[in-house]
């Protein structure tokens, strides 16, 4: 018998997590939905309203823009907070106890979780930001029938090309890879810490991390102060050298290489949040 990973017994043990949080899930579900409609439908009235009422044109583009910006604003905090209840399972006795005495191996609990907060949280946004853009588009149209409402175009989220000078895409495609590895970073990192706090895991782990940044931050910055004669001046060349305008530098072998740390780290995170939770479950059995 397989103890370790079995494809059926794991199917049962994420469509058994899926049955019992239904509600749960189907509540913050509705609650994604309805923030993306409501600002979405909101933005997009104002953007017709002022094109009828004050004669002033109507740009698809820069609307378009500005749904991108708070869908990518809403995927990113959202993934946080719903990574942040990894141990939700575990947070109180009858779950525990619901949750210890099911024959699942450790790895099927784990990656369970890790599939519906992962995988599962992609899915469901990209579900509800589908139905905010239709019923985006069916309400406003019936309030303006004389203009013709666009649905989002996701094409304009990421330019492909080798340079970027256009408005008409929110990121170049170097830039995009950065900000999804930087969500699946702090993704694991929030993920862990639900495994260190059982309750207001997602406060405490933000705390955790401001203050580790402080402090790294600061130390930095004496570091810098006492390795550049001009002081501060240094602090500010130090900080702009991780900012620049050319893009081409993005494919440098140093940014290969903080890309493979940085999924390194995310791996590890994940590993971690992997022995924290089978530590948890011997620490309660006791």
């Amino acid at each position: 018998m397989n103890n370790i990973f079995d494809i059926k017994r794991f199917g049962f043990t994420v469509r058994k997590d899926f049955l019992e949080n239904l509600k749960q899930y189907a509540l913050l579900f509705a609650t994604m939905l309805g923030i993306m409609a409501i600002f979405a439908i909101y933005k997009t009235w104002s953007a017709c309203d002022l094109y009828v009422n004050n004669n002033i044109q109507y740009q698809y583009m820069n609307l378009n823009s500005s749904l991108l910006i708070f869908f990518s604003v809403t995927f990113y905090i959202g993934g946080l907070l719903f990574a942040s209840t990894f141990m939700k399972p575990m947070n109180n006795k009858l779950k525990r106890i619901s949750y210890l005495i099911n024959p699942s191996s450790n790895l099927e609990k784990f990656f369970s979780r890790w599939v519906i907060v992962t995988v599962g949280y992609i899915l469901a946004f990209f579900a509800a930001m589908w139905i905010t853009d239709a019923l985006r588009v069916a309400i406003v149209s019936v309030g303006f029938p004389d203009l013709n409402i666009r649905f989002i175009d996701l094409t304009k989220l990421v330019y492909f090309g080798d340079s970027y000078g256009s408005d008409e895409f929110l990121f170049h495609k170097n830039y995009f890879s950065n900000l999804v590895l930087s969500y699946f970073f702090f993704q694991s990192l929030f993920l862990l810490g639900s495994t260190f706090w059982e309750k207001a895991a997602f406060v405490k782990t933000f705390i955790a991390l401001l203050v580790i940044v402080i402090v790294y931050i600061i130390l930095c910055r004496w570091a810098i102060l006492f390795s550049y004669e001009d002081g501060m001046s240094g602090f500010g060349k130090v900080l702009n050298s991780f900012i620049s305008d050319n893009i081409e530098i993005e494919s440098s072998a140093p940014i290969v290489l903080s890309r493979i740390l940085a999924s390194l780290f995310i791996l590890s995170n994940w590993t971690l949040a992997f022995f924290r939770l089978r530590e948890s479950e011997i620490i309660k059995r006791l």
